[in-house]
């Protein structure tokens, strides 16, 4: 009896032993990914700029051109991983944009190392057509941590077709010129643009009528609702017309379209300053202009109409006969930087986050 009981004293102790060693094993896993959460996409110190489809935690997914994302890591070297193959720019340390071209997998952000310290990254998404980014994480140096970024509080918002894309550009959305405008205010910025887009829906595909509202792009015309609770603009620019033009679209109906198009935004964004440009190549002009009078005739005096008249040369400026070089998206950036800065108050804080 004795020695039953010594054996069953012995065996819950091994039993209380292994549990307690397994309970410390498991609490020094969750330490350690406590610590491996750095670079994930659920790191609260990346910041997420553009329309961020956050459901799969292992995934966050953006599916407009322009999405880029921002953070401060420590160590000499940084990789990013990415679930589909597209064109991808980073920028380190405030120095130029990088180009990776059809780039897919991981990463290497760093083939020449970094000076150990603190340093800054940005990452953005753009290829004509192509407009997935796929973010699967950032891989650190060992015993490398990530900080939050500083972040303007001033988010603006652009809504275009491929002129506002960059499309022929080589470096498309990160050389356009509502990147370049946004970046020379200091704002984060979205693009909500898509090449060959009209306004109005019906004559090719869904217009921007329609799109706008959506997470995805016109690539995906089945696309669920955007959620328009995740970020507030303070400005919001809108360059469309040059498409309804190329498809024949009635004035009277692109105006109509566009004042209904300017309400809905309105209804979802009731303090933002809205501008509407006047086409570069002066296409739609007075439909445009129409829609910004009836808007404010109705007692909406933060929509304005901007006359891009004589801001771009057809001879200099332009790739093509409608999409701007890299010369005429400065020419373009700078211009426009003039209407919008009064509106802006050069302050930094939250960004739009997780």
């Amino acid at each position: 009896m004795k020695n039953n009981r010594l054996l069953c004293f012995v065996a819950v102790f091994l039993i209380c032993l292994t549990h307690g060693y397994a309970k410390s094993r498991i609490f020094f896993k969750n330490t350690k990914g406590e610590s491996a959460k750095y670079g994930q996409p659920g790191d609260p110190n990346i910041k997420y700029f553009g329309r961020w489809d956050f459901s799969d935690p292992g995934q966050f997914m953006s599916y407009w051109g322009g999405a880029y994302i921002k953070v401060n890591f420590s160590g000499t070297s940084v990789k990013i991983k990415i679930g589909n193959k597209s064109n991808y720019y980073a920028k380190i340390d405030g120095g130029p944009w990088i180009s990776y071209l059809n780039a897919e997998g991981v990463v290497d952000l760093t083939p020449v190392p970094l000076a150990a310290g603190e340093h800054t990254l940005s990452v953005a998404q753009g290829k004509d057509y192509n407009y997935v980014f796929s973010f699967e994480g950032l891989l650190l140096d060992n015993g490398a941590k990530t900080m939050a970024p500083v972040v303007s509080s001033n988010l603006i918002e652009y809504i275009g077709d491929s002129i506002t894309t960059g499309y022929t550009d080589a470096q498309a959305d990160v050389s356009d010129y509502a990147w370049i405008c946004s970046e020379n205010l200091n704002c984060e910025h979205t693009q909500i643009a898509y090449p060959g887009i009209n306004l109005v829906s019906g004559y090719s595909s869904n217009g921007m009528s329609e799109q706008y509202f959506k997470q995805r792009s016109l690539a995906y015309l089945d696309s669920k609702a955007w959620d328009f609770a995740a970020y507030t603009p303070k400005l919001i620019v809108i360059n469309l017309g040059t498409n309804d033009t190329n498809h024949k679209i009635p004035d009277f109906l692109f105006q109509s379209v566009y004042l209904e198009f300017l309400t809905k935004i309105r209804n979802k964004f009731p303090t933002a300053e809205i501008f509407v440009m006047k086409t570069f190549s002066g296409t739609k002009a007075t439909a445009t202009m129409g829609a910004v009078n009836s808007r404010n005739k109705l007692g909406d005096n933060k929509i304005h109409y901007v006359d891009t008249s004589g801001w771009l040369n057809v001879k200099d400026d332009f790739n093509d006969s409608a999409h701007p070089n890299v010369k005429g998206h400065l020419k373009a950036a700078a211009l426009l930087q003039g209407v919008l800065a009064p509106y802006i108050r050069n302050t930094n804080g939250p960004g739009q986050v997780k």
